[in-house]
């Protein structure tokens, strides 16, 4: 098989989402602290991420000082922690992988989620240096381009000028990342990294192979992927 174009999703891929979340609510937390005196939000908010609460954290950690806060305080919340400029890194293994792959072939990134969060993601990583194509999904069309449908892996087929059985995708999520790319005939390669979201997540819909991360020990795994893990070798 001939490897003509390795395509990325990013959270909890390439960098720990929570990572990510800590971030937003630190930024959160200055601003109730600054703009409404109100203390102590991050560790209470922190406290139900680490203790599995997803989804109304905002509410569920402000519900008791709502008679002295703004009506729309959530909405507020809300805003600020998707238009934070997040203090996030790239994991090491993702960083020196990407950098081997540039000289060798094609490299793209699909990422969901609001756009203006996803971008400043983008940002922060420093992605647009290490990747040739990204799509933010939500700048398309949440509904037609988010995973699983298929527009976002056929726009980088098409971009790249490759046909399915040149790509390898890689992501976290078996619910959504690689029912298209398989159904397209890529190779896929699920990443269940310690401390993701969706670390521990089964479904039907898994991955051809499996890595604990993208190291060249990881990568010299998968049959396809053996010249990435002799460049990185070499690097080293």
């Amino acid at each position: 098989m001939v490897v003509s174009l390795l395509v990325f999703d990013m959270d909890d891929t390439l960098f720990l989402e929570r990572s990510y979340v800590e971030s937003g609510f630190r930024a959160v937390s200055d601003m109730l602290a600054v703009d409404h005196q109100y203390p102590a939000f991050f560790e209470r908010a922190w406290r139900e991420f680490v203790s599995g609460r997803r989804g109304d954290i905002f509410n569920a950690v402000l519900q008791g000082s709502a008679e002295r806060l703004p009506s729309d305080i959530v909405e507020l919340c809300v805003s600020r922690y998707r238009s934070h400029e997040p203090n996030i890194e790239l994991l090491a293994d993702a960083h020196d992988f990407l950098v081997a792959c540039r000289p060798l072939v094609g490299t793209g990134l699909i990422t969901d989620g609001p756009r203006k969060s996803q971008r400043a993601k983008v940002r922060s990583l420093n992605l647009d240096a290490l990747i040739e194509r990204v799509v933010v999904t939500d700048e398309h069309g949440e509904g037609d381009w988010a995973k699983p449908a298929p527009a976002a892996y056929e726009s980088l087929q098409d971009w790249f000028g490759v046909r399915g059985g040149e790509c390898v995708y890689f992501g976290d999520n078996p619910r959504k990342d690689f029912i298209s790319p398989r159904k397209l005939g890529w190779r896929t390669v699920r990443v269940r990294r310690p401390g993701g979201l969706h670390e521990s997540l089964e479904t039907p819909d898994d991955a051809e192979f499996e890595v604990p991360n993208l190291t060249r020990e990881s990568l010299a795994m998968i049959d396809c992927l053996g010249f990435v893990a002799d460049e990185m070798k070499c690097a080293h």
